[in-house]
C-alpha cells in the first residue's frame, strides 16, 4: 500500500498513528507537496489531496477518517477500536475533534493566499477559542474518562490539540487550558503521537523505521 502525505498534515499524523496502532503491514509512505500537485498525486486523487491511500488492489482511499476506519476493520485492533456510532456522546466526540482539525489547519493554510483580515480566518479564529474553552469547561464538568478510551475519536481529538497547540498556539495559550493539558498527558495515544512528533515526520522517515522506534 503507498499513503501519499506531507509532514505537517494533521490529517495524515492521524492516518499514520493509525497505521502504527493497527499494525498495518508493507506500507510505504510516499511523501509529498500538495501544493505542487504532482503527477503521481494527482493520478491517484484528481482533488490533489493528503492523505491518500493506494491499495495493494490499487483502489484509492481518500478523506482521513474513510482511511483510518477502514484500516481499524482490517485489523480489529484492540490498539485502537472504532467508535460505536449509536452512541451519541461518541459520535458527538468525534464530529468535534474531526471539526477542530479541519478549522484549524484551514485556517491555517489561508493565511498563505490571503491576509489575517480574511473572514474565514477571523471566524475560524473565534470558533477555535470558543471550542476549546467549551472544551476544558466539559472536562471540568464531566471528566476526562470518556476521552481516555483508545477510540478514534479520541485519537483524532488529541491530533487536533497537539495541531492547534503548533499553528495556533496564541490562542491555545489564552484559553484556560489546564483540564485540555491533562487530557493530552494522560491520553492513550501519547506513546505513538511522541514516535511521530512534528521533529520526526519532518525527516520524512520510512513506515517501517517508525515502527522500529
Amino acid at each position: 500500500m503507498k499513503l501519499y502525505l506531507n509532514d505537517t498534515s494533521p490529517f495524515s499524523r492521524a492516518v499514520v498513528a493509525t497505521a502504527l496502532l493497527t499494525k498495518s503491514s508493507s506500507l510505504s509512505l510516499e511523501w509529498v507537496d500538495p501544493w505542487a500537485s504532482p503527477a503521481e498525486l494527482v493520478d491517484a486523487n484528481p482533488f490533489c489531496l493528503i492523505p491518500t491511500l493506494v491499495t495493494t488492489e490499487g483502489i484509492t482511499l481518500s478523506e482521513s477518517l474513510c482511511i483510518c476506519q477502514h484500516l481499524i476493520e482490517v485489523s480489529q485492533s484492540e490498539d485502537l477500536t472504532s467508535i460505536e456510532y449509536q452512541s451519541v456522546d461518541q459520535v458527538s466526540q468525534l464530529g468535534f475533534a474531526k471539526t477542530l482539525m479541519e478549522i484549524a489547519f484551514r485556517s491555517a493554510a489561508l493565511k498563505r493566499y490571503t491576509d489575517e483580515s480574511n473572514e474565514l480566518i477571523t471566524r475560524g479564529e473565534t470558533g477555535m477559542a470558543v471550542a476549546l474553552e467549551k472544551l476544558n469547561q466539559q472536562l471540568s464538568v464531566e471528566g476526562i474518562k470518556s476521552y481516555l478510551q483508545p477510540n478514534l475519536a479520541n485519537l483524532y481529538l488529541h491530533v487536533a490539540l497537539d495541531y492547534v497547540q503548533f499553528r495556533h498556539s496564541a490562542i491555545f495559550n489564552a484559553v484556560e487550558n489546564n483540564n485540555i493539558s491533562e487530557l493530552m498527558q494522560l491520553s492513550p495515544f501519547v506513546g505513538v503521537l511522541n514516535v511521530i512528533d512534528l521533529e520526526t515526520l519532518a525527516t520524512q522517515p520510512s513506515f517501517e523505521s517508525l515502527i522500529n522506534r
